[in-house]
């Protein structure tokens, strides 16, 4: 098993939200999903989301460069906002819903909640909750999360996680306003709202928008469906349908969803492979079977020459086969494109574990770490090519920031203490600098007494 995939499906246990371990696994079933969060990280899966974040967020009069969407590993009916362009989503809300339009009216719900000012409230009453920091400590966590610092974000994400009855709360009123704003954004994007109250319709009492499913605390104290379709119908033509989305998006959107279902659901593909040729190379490669779907993915490179996804999932299973400088020399070649950091990472990972150009990894690695603020590994690959190049503070310095997204706060300041004895005064000043305001950090807000 490796590491990194971005093309592939990659599960892995989010340690620095819900525990203190390390542990990087494909997907670790030991696991119950109530003791960690699980993240999806893919690339043509995120890809895919945040272009259809964009497109809200710019009618929404918000910044679409802010969006960044992930996928959480979790059955429950879900999605939520933490603000700052952040949505996240569960697979299970995914795999509900295999009409694009449905997910893009859940996510104009979720924006509309940013844009009206929900989410700042939210934070404000967080911070007043006071639970387990003191007011100044998360003062200075939501402020550096506005400066999208990774370590904030992370520690925010983790008690929203652990307290999120309380924390994705929001008044009935705010519902309505949400819902009302929703609307908006759907008509503006061409579509109807009977795409949200097709949504209600299927979930009836459940208040899938709410951030709480399944909780009978939000049940009792949040609007009813039936009311939140009353009010939605306002704002929808007498018998007009949804509508559609464009074609493309429609086909990147179901391969998605075919792919998650490959990997997700093995077991329903124990007897029969999935038609799916991409779907199939997914569950092969889920089940162990690299060559088999290696063969298959050759194929559908050479069928589809310009698919990006296509190239990057065949120099993954390159990675996973050993054949690092064939899996390198396709890595280079797609990342002349813009494409998106997970895919960066891959290759700076496969450059460090060749161990050549170890210069180009650690440019790779430098220009994606504030693009990605919830991605531990981009540290754990930083450390190894400094340490690799002889440049042991630097190394130690990655390390600590490493585990303090993995929460392990003391280690990160011990790491912290040894930087200070190896950095050179004259030439690294920036990087003290950094671990000054990192330690800071720690000892101030992160670290007991």
């Amino acid at each position: 098993m490796t590491l990194f995939s971005s093309s592939i499906i990659r599960i892995f246990r989010r340690c620095a939200i819900m525990c203190g371990t390390v542990l990087s696994l494909y997907f670790p079933m030991a696991v119950a999903e109530d003791d960690a969060m699980l993240f999806i990280r893919d690339a043509e899966v995120e890809d895919v989301l945040t272009e259809m974040a964009k497109i809200i967020f710019k009618v929404a009069k918000l910044n679409p460069d802010t969006a960044r969407v992930y996928v959480i590993h979790s059955s429950q009916i879900n999605a939520f906002t933490l603000g700052n362009g952040y949505i996240f989503i569960n697979s299970g809300l995914l795999l509900k819903f295999t009409n694009p339009l449905h997910l893009i009216a859940i996510m104009c719900h979720e924006t509309a909640h940013v844009a009206a000012g929900h989410i700042n409230r939210l934070m404000a009453a967080l911070q007043a909750r006071n639970r387990n920091f003191t007011a100044a400590a998360m003062a200075g966590i939501l402020g550096s999360v506005i400066i999208g610092s990774p370590a904030a974000m992370a520690i925010l994400l983790g008690y929203a996680i652990s307290d999120e009855r309380f924390f994705l709360k929001y008044s009935r009123g705010e519902e309505f306003a949400a819902d009302a704003l929703a609307a908006r954004y759907l008509i503006a994007l061409g579509y109807s709202p009977t795409a949200l109250m097709e949504i209600l319709y299927e979930f009836d009492h459940m208040d899938l928008l709410s951030g709480g499913v399944n909780l009978p605390i939000y049940v009792v104290s949040h609007p009813r469906a039936a009311d939140r379709i009353s009010a939605i119908r306002k704002f929808s033509s007498a018998g007009k349908s949804a509508g559609v989305v464009a074609e493309d998006l429609a086909e990147r959107y179901r391969r998605i969803i075919v792919k998650l279902k490959s990997y997700l659901k093995p077991i329903e593909f124990q007897t029969q492979l999935p038609e799916d040729p991409y779907a199939r190379v997914v569950h092969l490669q889920r089940t162990g079977k690299i060559s088999t779907a290696t063969a298959i993915m050759r194929k559908l490179v050479q069928d589809n020459p310009s698919d990006i996804y296509y190239k990057e999932t065949l120099a993954q299973l390159m990675y996973e086969s050993g054949q690092l400088s064939e899996a390198a020399k396709i890595y280079q070649s797609i990342c002349r494109l813009d494409v998106n950091v997970l895919t960066r990472i891959d290759y700076a990972n496969v450059l460090v574990e060749e161990g050549k150009n170890l210069d180009e990894a650690v440019s790779i690695l430098e220009s994606v770490k504030h693009k990605d603020p919830l991605n531990e590994t981009i540290f754990r690959l930083l450390a190894k090519c400094y340490g690799k190049k002889g440049k042991n503070a630097l190394s130690m310095l990655m390390l600590a920031r490493e585990q303090t997204l993995l929460r392990n706060y003391s280690r990160a300041n011990d790491l912290l203490d040894c930087c200070f004895k190896m950095f050179d005064a004259k030439t690294e000043q920036s990087y003290i600098k950094q671990a000054r305001e990192l330690q800071q950090m720690l000892r101030r807000d992160l670290i007991p007494g």
